[in-house]
C-alpha cells in the first residue's frame, strides 16, 4: 500500500479507501490509484486485515418490524454474531410497528449519526425509507435487508425467500389441492404499506392461478395489517360472508389467528390454509389439521447471514457477488412434524 501511495502521489490512507470502497476520495484520484493496485494486482491480506481489527468493537444496527417474523430474526442474528469468531460485535435493536415508515427512517439517520458499521433492515416500503437507506450507502454504510427487499434503493444486498417462486409453488398446491375448482380467499397486509415481496407472493399466486387453474375464484382479498386482532375479526367475517369458501392463501402473518377463527367457527375441516413459515403456533395448528401446508423459508438463516455479510465487506473488503441472496423453500406438511 505504502509503494502504491507513493506511486499515485498520495496519502496512503486514501489507497486505503479506494481498496475498501469507501468515500472520500475523488474520481480522478479513485481511477489513479485504481489503475495502479491493477497493474500490482494487489489484494489486502486476509489475516492481517484480521489482526489488525482484532481489538475494535463493530456496532451493528438492526431496524426490525413488529411482525410474527421478529423473534426468528432477532435468534439468527444473534446466531450470526456468535458465529463471527474473534471479533466483538454489538447489536443494538430497533422495532416499529408494521406501517411506522417515518420511524423506521428516522432509526435508520439515527444509525447514521452514531456511526453504526452496518444496518439489518426489515424494510418498510415507503420513500423515506429509500432516501434514508441512500443516505446511510453514502457515508460507506452497508445495509443488508432480510425478509424482505426494498425497490430503488441503494441497499447491499438482500437475504430472503424467493418470494415469486414460492408463490408458484403455493398456487400449484392450492390447485391441485381444490382439484382446480372452487372459492377461495387471500390474507395480505396491507395494499399501500405491504412490503415488496408480499406483494410477490400475492400478485405470483394469483397469476398462476388464472393461468393453471382459471376455476378456482378468487373471491376475497383480506387486509390484515399484521395485526391480530384485526386479523381474527376480519376472518370471523369472511367465513360468514363466504359459506363456500374452500381455501384461504395467507401471504404474511396472523396464521394463529387465522385458525383460531377457523376452529371457532367449525370451518377448520372443509377450508383448506396454505401459509408461510413453520413457527411454533403454525406447526400446532397442522398437527390439528387446521393448517395443510405451509412453505419454510429459513427465518433464523435470514437473520444470521446479514451480519456474516456485513463483517465479510468489514473486514475483509468482501462486499455480495450478488445482490439477493435467497434461502431454502420447504414444503411442509403434517407429516413432518410427527
Amino acid at each position: 500500500m505504502k509503494e502504491i501511495a507513493e506511486r499515485a502521489g498520495v496519502h496512503p490512507s486514501t489507497v486505503d479507501k479506494v481498496v475498501h470502497h469507501r468515500v472520500g476520495v475523488s474520481d480522478e484520484v479513485r481511477a489513479r490509484v485504481q489503475a495502479i493496485i491493477n497493474e500490482l494486482s494487489y489484494t489486502p491480506n486476509p489475516s492481517g486485515r484480521v489482526l489488525q481489527r482484532q481489538g475494535k468493537v463493530y456496532r451493528i444496527s438492526a431496524i426490525l418490524v413488529q411482525v410474527d417474523a421478529l423473534p426468528y430474526l432477532k435468534k439468527g442474528i444473534e446466531r450470526g454474531v456468535k458465529e463471527q469468531t474473534g471479533f466483538d460485535i454489538e447489536v443494538s435493536y430497533a422495532v416499529t410497528g408494521f406501517q411506522e415508515a417515518k420511524r423506521q427512517s428516522e432509526y435508520i439517520d439515527k444509525a447514521i449519526n452514531e456511526q453504526s458499521d452496518g444496518i439489518i433492515l426489515s424494510p418498510i416500503n415507503a420513500d423515506c425509507v429509500r432516501r434514508a437507506i441512500n443516505r446511510a450507502a453514502n457515508v460507506g454504510i452497508p445495509v443488508i435487508t432480510t425478509d424482505s427487499d426494498i425497490d430503488g434503493s441503494r441497499r447491499t444486498c438482500c437475504v430472503s425467500i424467493d418470494s415469486a417462486r414460492a408463490s408458484r409453488i403455493a398456487g400449484r398446491l392450492m390447485g391441485q389441492f381444490l382439484n382446480g375448482n372452487g372459492k377461495i380467499a387471500i390474507i395480505s397486509s396491507a395494499i399501500e404499506t405491504e412490503n415488496n415481496y408480499v406483494q410477490m407472493r400475492e400478485q405470483g399466486f394469483t397469476d398462476f392461478l388464472k393461468v393453471e387453474y382459471p376455476q378456482i375464484e378468487i373471491v376475497s382479498r383480506v387486509e390484515s395489517f399484521e395485526n391480530p386482532q384485526i386479523t381474527y375479526e376480519k376472518t370471523v367475517q369472511l367465513l360468514a360472508e363466504q359459506p363456500n369458501l374452500r381455501g384461504i392463501y395467507i401471504t404474511c402473518g396472523g396464521v394463529a389467528q387465522v385458525g383460531r377463527a377457523l376452529i371457532e367457527t367449525g370451518r377448520a375441516n372443509d377450508v383448506r390454509v396454505l401459509c408461510y413459515e413453520d413457527y411454533p403456533e403454525i406447526v400446532e395448528l397442522m398437527r390439528q389439521g387446521v393448517v395443510d401446508w405451509t412453505l419454510g423459508g429459513e427465518k433464523d438463516e435470514q437473520g444470521a447471514l446479514p451480519v456474516k455479510l456485513i463483517m465479510d465487506q468489514l473486514v475483509f473488503g468482501r462486499k455480495p457477488v450478488i445482490d439477493r441472496i435467497f434461502t431454502d423453500i420447504r414444503i411442509l406438511v403434517k407429516e413432518c412434524f410427527s
